[in-house]
């Protein structure tokens, strides 16, 4: 997104400043730029797609895969015939340029795009409460503004511009949002844990459940592979743990081996039905046999109040019932106890 952001800022200038002189060089120059500048727009906006996907939900669906990577063959397809047939801009023998019908296609593609993206943003809010988020308005209203004011006022090439402002602005606020990020697992940290314990704090109007996960015998990894392969065995864990809770909630790197999900929402059986998937995914990483190492978890859920608990109350009740569930587990894996060496 930035590279074509950056080149259709220089294709922009360079194309206006032929438009109208005489010769082939100019003519080529404004076909090639021009050209450029539709493509450029509508991949930018297919990249915006693609990012806000992976940045909210970890992938983008292959029906929306497909449909975007149709929809930018189409108008690729469109700039190659163009250069023979002018069926979305024309280059007469002045070497003016003037927009035909298709130029419509570009347009709509472009703001389908950006609806689209509308449509995942809330969709993802929707499933994850605040335990979501991101400045869409940052990337939305530069690019709406410059899209109107070029439809609206002919001749006048905005939306290179508005396109470097918003990836500009989005990149100030993942900047801003890098201190709520583990770089190990690259999952949220107890800093975002307790920002977002201290906010219900203030707004309790979600439902939310607590569910700490610690590794058992983490250290008997560390011991016997290296701490290289500790830290593998965490990161690891942490994907385990994303595709288990999925949109349901929050999974955060709570401190060492240890990891707090907020799951938003105080079902008996959606909990349940979340802390045993997640048992499962292990259980199918053990069998599935592709690391030298095992990985076993023990569990504790509490479900959030804040009108009769702090937030230090919470975090000790699911670190208290997840100690109780450990005790369970060493009880019968003993020779994986560290405390009885």
């Amino acid at each position: 997104m930035m590279f074509l952001a950056l080149t259709s800022c220089v294709a922009d200038p360079i194309s206006y400043t032929m438009k109208g002189m005489p010769g082939l060089l100019p003519k080529f120059v404004v076909y090639a730029t021009s050209s450029w500048l539709f493509a450029a727009n509508m991949l930018a906006v297919s990249y915006w797609v693609r990012f806000l996907s992976f940045y909210l939900n970890g992938s983008i669906p292959r029906r929306s895969k497909i449909m975007l990577d149709v929809v930018v063959f189409i108008g690729l397809a469109l700039l190659i015939i163009n250069l023979f047939t002018p069926i979305v801009f024309h280059i007469d023998s002045n070497n003016l340029y003037s927009r035909t019908n298709l130029y419509v296609f570009y347009l709509v593609v472009d703001y389908m795009l950006v609806i689209n993206s509308l449509v995942t943003y809330f969709k993802s809010k929707a499933n994850g409460g605040i335990l979501k988020f991101f400045p869409i308005w940052v990337f939305i209203v530069p690019i709406f503004i410059g899209g109107v004011v070029q439809s609206l006022y002919y001749g006048i090439s905005v939306i290179p511009t508005s396109i470097a402002v918003s990836i500009a602005g989005v990149l100030a606020s993942l900047q801003n949002e890098m201190i709520y990020h583990d770089q190990l697992t690259g999952l949220f940290n107890r800093s975002y844990l307790l920002y977002l314990l201290e906010r219900n704090v203030k707004t309790p109007k979600l439902n939310i459940t607590g569910i700490m996960i610690d590794l058992n015998a983490f250290k008997h990894i560390n011991d016997k592979f290296g701490h290289a392969v500790g830290d593998d065995a965490l990161v690891v864990s942490a994907r385990i743990l994303q595709s288990a809770v999925g949109n349901g909630g929050c999974v955060m790197r709570y401190a060492g081996d240890e990891f707090v999900v907020l799951l938003n929402t105080q079902d008996d059986v959606a909990v349940e039905s979340c802390v045993t998937r997640i048992r499962e995914f292990f259980d199918k990483f053990n069998k599935n046999g592709s690391k030298p190492y095992e990985l076993f978890v023990s569990i504790g859920c509490h479900k959030l109040n804040m009108k009769t608990e702090s937030v230090d109350t919470f975090i000790n009740v699911i670190d208290a019932r997840m100690y109780e569930d450990k005790k369970a587990f060493y009880a019968s894996h003993a020779g994986l106890d560290r405390r009885l060496r």
